[in-house]
C-alpha cells in the first residue's frame, strides 16, 4: 500500500466495474480517498468558518453549498502546494470550468481529471468505487455489500434509528475494506456529477457546468435516512447552491 503525502489520504487503486447507474463498464485509474469525511476542525482551518447545525470539531462540515465545497478543495490545494483544479470565476453565473496541469483552463465535457493534482470532488463513478471496497474488496468477495463495507447497517452507518437525529463524529463506525469510514450514513455526499445520465463510452459524466445544469449528485445517505437510502447503490440529488445540514463531502485527489 503506498503512503500519501497528506493527512488522512488512501491510496485506492483504480480498476473497471460496471457501476450500478450505468450499462457498461466504467474505469476509474488510481486515486487518493480521505479516510474521513471533511471535518469542521479541517473546514475552519482553511475557510475561517463554520455555519454546520451540529458543532463539533470532529463532526462532519455540513451545510454548505457544491460550490463552497469546491472553493474548499481550491484553497486546500493551494495550502499544499498543488493546482487547484477549479476555475471558479465565473462561479455566480454557475459556470464551472477545469484546471488541469500545464495551464490549460477547459470547459467540464472535456476536461480529464488524470490531468490534476489538486483535491477535489469525488465522481460518482470514483465514489461508488471506493464505497464498495474497489479492487480490495472484488478480491475479497465482498464488492455486493448492500453498505460501504458491510450488509449490516449498524456496523458501518449512522442513520435514522441510531444517530439521535444529527450527525456523529467520523471514523466511530467499522471502515469499508479500503479503510474509509462513514461512506453509508452520517451525511450526504457531494459528489462532482451532475444528474444527467452518465455517457455511454465515457468514464466520467462530465457535461458543461452551465446554470441549466443546477442539481449535483449525493451519495451515502445520512443520519436522518433509513436503512433503505444509506446503501452503496442509493442516489439522491440536490441543488447546487442549496446548503442542508444533511449534507457534507469527501475529498479525493488524482496521483
Amino acid at each position: 500500500m503506498k503512503e500519501s503525502n497528506y493527512e488522512n489520504m488512501i491510496f485506492v487503486q483504480g480498476g473497471k466495474y460496471q457501476p450500478s447507474f450505468a450499462d457498461e463498464e466504467k474505469e476509474v485509474f488510481d486515486i487518493e480517498v480521505c479516510k474521513y469525511l471533511t471535518t469542521q476542525k479541517m473546514w475552519t482551518e482553511v475557510m475561517e468558518n463554520n455555519l454546520s447545525a451540529f458543532k463539533g470539531d470532529n463532526k462532519p462540515i455540513e451545510s454548505i453549498t457544491w460550490w463552497e465545497a469546491l472553493e474548499f478543495c481550491n484553497k486546500l490545494s493551494e495550502k499544499y502546494g498543488l493546482g487547484p483544479v477549479y476555475d471558479l470565476s465565473k462561479s455566480t453565473q454557475g459556470i464551472l470550468m477545469i484546471k488541469e496541469l500545464g495551464g490549460e483552463i477547459v470547459y467540464p465535457d472535456v476536461a480529464n481529471f488524470k490531468n490534476t493534482e489538486g483535491f477535489r470532488l469525488p465522481t460518482e463513478v470514483e465514489w461508488e468505487w471506493f464505497a464498495r471496497g474497489g479492487q480490495v474488496a472484488i478480491e475479497q468477495e465482498t464488492f455486493d455489500y448492500t453498505y460501504s463495507g458491510s450488509n449490516s447497517i449498524n456496523e458501518v452507518a449512522w442513520y435514522d434509528r441510531n444517530s439521535g437525529s444529527k450527525t456523529q463524529d467520523v471514523g466511530l463506525k467499522k471502515p469499508n475494506q479500503l479503510g474509509l469510514y462513514d461512506c453509508s450514513g452520517n451525511i450526504w455526499e457531494w459528489c462532482y456529477d451532475t444528474t444527467e445520465n452518465i455517457e455511454n463510452g465515457k468514464s466520467y459524466t462530465c457535461k458543461a457546468f452551465d446554470s441549466s445544469n443546477i442539481y449535483r449528485r449525493l451519495k451515502g445517505g445520512s443520519w436522518y435516512e433509513d436503512d433503505n437510502v444509506c446503501t452503496v447503490r442509493c442516489r439522491n440529488y440536490a441543488h447546487a447552491i442549496d446548503a442542508n445540514d444533511v449534507v457534507g463531502f469527501r475529498l479525493v485527489r488524482t496521483i
